[in-house]
């Protein structure tokens, strides 16, 4: 599935609005009612729902969302952030619909917002202490956050971050429309601490905070709801990242033929291992052969062998003499990588400088497609002239310690995707 960041959002809305001829507020009306759709079915015996509304399109959808719960005989009572009067286009057409029905629409204010949970069983909060049970009751409100949707670089104005302040602490059930507010769409951090969502229902096209943590940690089960935008405007939004899920891996899925043997599946060299850290190759074998590799071999010293062959039987084993790997063993190397399709290069190897000089023979020697992994990796941050002689065909798989040696950054966990992407670019 496309991943989607919030000016191709806006563009798809664009060229449905513009070039299809649907009008924006028959999209803000299907996305409102895919959502209350999927919020009565979640929530079917819950009577009481308190929807937060902010100032753009995204309190649009909450307003729409009103609507339709009252009409589907729920009390229903709306908080919105900004001045009503501000509301223009189709939030304020859905504005204008709320107001004719004997729906609770208030200002946002303290006193307004218990007033908003008086109807709770325990009775009428306290300003600042009081938190709910964490034993929920199918008498408390379910609280719809539609306060800014992706809309959201910055740090959250007011009264957007006393709105989740007051209500954080209460830990009602929530449903963020869209993202929760004070997450940033696009790269996946956090920018105010939100409101942490059960649900969070997306439309046409889930966003990459939805994925990418720590963002995607406050988004729940994620749910992405069509509101009526053509499929093939899609192919003109320029994405190039896709989320890989199931229905990804169904696409991605080659069948077996049913004369398929072990020796048409392919084969895997993996390359590692030494005395300290045996377990390391193993793992990486025991993977690939779960993975559905035909024929897996591993290189490894001596001193992995029965680590390998207790572990994963399936795989073949082949050592060098030594307790990790130096130069004297290119050879070996060389010959076990005769047609093989793909090489891991890298668990458990360590980073001793005969292991780096071994690297740094054996990479220019690789035909097949390449995974470097662990101490490869930590070689090839200090070995930069290893970049020119990588086959074209490279994965890396750093974890956060190992990128940030590669990119020479401190603040790697906190600008994962954003680090991940230009460092993919520039290499």
């Amino acid at each position: 599935m496309f991943l989607s960041n919030t000016q191709q959002i806006r563009e798809a809305d664009r060229i449905q609005i513009s070039e299809h001829g649907t009008p924006g507020v028959v999209l803000m009306e299907m996305a409102g009612k895919a959502a209350t759709d999927f919020i009565l079915n979640q929530y079917p015996d819950r009577s009481k729902f308190l929807i937060l509304a902010g100032p753009g399109n995204n309190g649009g959808d909450g307003l729409v969302i009103a609507r339709l719960l009252h009409l589907a005989g729920k009390d229903v009572r709306v908080l919105l952030s900004n001045n009503p009067d501000k509301y223009e286009g189709d939030a304020r057409i859905n504005y204008v619909s709320l107001r004719a029905l004997p729906v609770p629409v208030a200002l946002f204010s303290e006193e307004k917002a218990r007033e908003g949970l008086a109807f709770l069983p325990i009775g009428l909060p306290a300003p600042r202490d009081l938190k709910i049970p964490s034993q929920k009751s199918k008498a408390d409100p379910v609280l719809i956050d539609a306060l800014l949707g992706t809309g959201v670089s910055g740090d959250l104005r007011e009264p957007l971050a006393a709105m989740i302040h007051f209500f954080k602490p209460l830990e009602l059930d929530t449903v963020a429309i869209d993202i929760p507010s004070g997450l940033n769409a696009d790269t996946g951090q956090v920018v105010t601490g939100p409101l942490k969502a059960e649900y969070s229902l997306t439309f046409h096209l889930p966003k990459i905070c939805h994925t990418v943590t720590p963002a995607s940690l406050y988004c729940g089960e994620v749910s992405v709801l069509d509101i009526g935008i053509w499929p093939n405007v899609n192919s003109r939004l320029g994405i190039q990242r896709t989320w890989t899920d199931e229905a990804w891996g169904k696409i991605h899925r080659r069948k077996r033929s049913t004369e398929a043997h072990k020796g048409s599946l392919g084969h895997v060299l993996i390359v590692g291992g030494s005395r300290p850290m045996a377990g390391a190759i193993a793992l990486a074998a025991k993977a690939a052969v779960h993975g559905g590799a035909g024929l897996v071999t591993v290189l490894c010293p001596g001193a992995c062998r029965q680590a390998v062959n207790s572990l994963v039987p399936e795989a073949m084993c082949l050592t060098v003499g030594g307790d990790v790997f130096n130069e004297e063993d290119i050879s070996i190397f060389r010959a076990a990588s005769y047609k093989k399709d793909v090489i891991v290069m890298g668990p458990g190897m360590g980073k001793s400088p005969d292991t780096a000089r071994f690297v740094e023979q054996a990479v220019p020697l690789i035909k097949a497609s390449l995974v470097l992994d662990a101490d490869a990796l930590n070689i090839l941050a200090v070995m930069p002239q290893l970049w020119e002689k990588l086959p074209e065909t490279t994965v890396l798989t750093p974890h956060p310690g190992e990128m940030a040696r590669l990119v020479e950054a401190n603040d790697v966990q906190d600008r994962r995707l954003e680090i991940a992407e230009s460092f993919s670019l520039e290499t």
